[in-house]
């Protein structure tokens, strides 16, 4: 008598019946049928897992090269200005030591007139603290004729010389007011002129320029000038506009914050606002636009 209590094992029976053989029956263990099934599955949810992880190290190290690949464009792009930079103070200091050695070079012929005169009229360097007409007397009438004409020829250097210094101030007062320096630090990242909009993504008129960075970074005056508008302005978002009296105003659109009041009278180089994105923006940056004469210009062709 068999034992009721005696757990029955289960194949599974699958028969072939071709026609006109003998029957072919395949009797498969359920255990075993089991096990299979268990592997295939464990196999499959290894394969999914194991591709899964590989799909997201692949989308990380994307990310990661994009990230590398937009610090590199970053670093060129600020290693672009910086060349800028230091080709226009190479300009600036080269008009500077022309301007110095044409100054040197007048001081040098005054110079050499005033010697002439006290060479005529016998004064040495040791005795430069005497008069004139003191040596004068014992002179020829012309000795003294000599000096009458190098002392008017000196009054007039003199006069040429006061001239070129007031000229020269005034061209420097000029150049402050010219707005010629990059108004902040980043990426150029669109220039003056036709373009596709980034938001109707339609071809526009772009009417200045826009320089890419991080929110707060300093934006500061183009050149010296009047701030005639401090405020916020559709569009443009956070904006200051500096008129510099020369036919020339600048724009500064997108701000996070103005430094700078209507009214103000501001520098070459102050820091009048906080880069951001206001407006019509779609993220953060610098408008910048320049204006002559009422119509605007591409600022790409002033900026040194």
């Amino acid at each position: 008598m068999e034992d009721m209590g005696k757990k029955e094992d289960y194949n599974l029976c699958i028969l072939i019946i071709p026609p006109a053989k003998r029957v072919k029956r395949i009797t498969i263990p359920l255990g075993f049928l089991k096990i299979t099934t268990v592997s295939v599955a464990a196999l499959a949810l290894a394969i999914i897992l194991i591709f899964s992880s590989i799909l997201i190290s692949h989308k990380s190290l994307k990310d990661k090269y994009n990230v590398k690949v937009s610090e590199i464009n970053s670093l060129m792009e600020e290693n672009k200005n910086k060349d800028i930079k230091i080709q226009q103070l190479e300009n600036e200091a080269s008009a500077l030591y022309e301007k110095s050695s044409e100054i040197q070079d007048k001081l040098q012929e005054l110079e050499d007139i005033k010697r002439q005169l006290e060479k005529i009229a016998g004064i040495n360097s040791s005795s430069r603290g005497s008069t004139l007409s003191d040596k004068a007397q014992s002179l020829s009438v012309k000795t003294l004729d000599d000096i009458q004409t190098l002392e008017q020829t000196l009054e007039q250097k003199e006069k040429e010389f006061k001239i070129f210094i007031d000229e020269l101030e005034k061209r420097l007062e000029y150049l402050e007011t010219v707005p010629d320096l990059w108004p902040t630090k980043g990426r150029l990242t669109s220039t003056f002129g036709s373009r596709k909009d980034p938001i109707s993504k339609k071809r526009d008129f772009h009417s200045g320029i826009d320089i890419a960075n991080s929110r707060g970074t300093n934006v500061w005056a183009a050149a010296r000038g009047k701030v005639i508008f401090s405020g916020y302005k559709s569009g443009y978002g956070r904006l200051i506009i500096i008129d510099h009296k020369n036919g020339y105003k600048s724009y500064y659109a997108h701000n996070s914050k103005l430094l700078a009041q209507v009214g103000d009278v501001v520098d070459k180089g102050q820091i009048i606002a906080k880069m951001g994105s206001t407006g019509r923006s779609t993220g953060s940056h610098l408008h910048f636009e320049i204006h002559y004469n009422g119509n605007p210009i591409d600022p790409l062709t002033i900026l040194k």
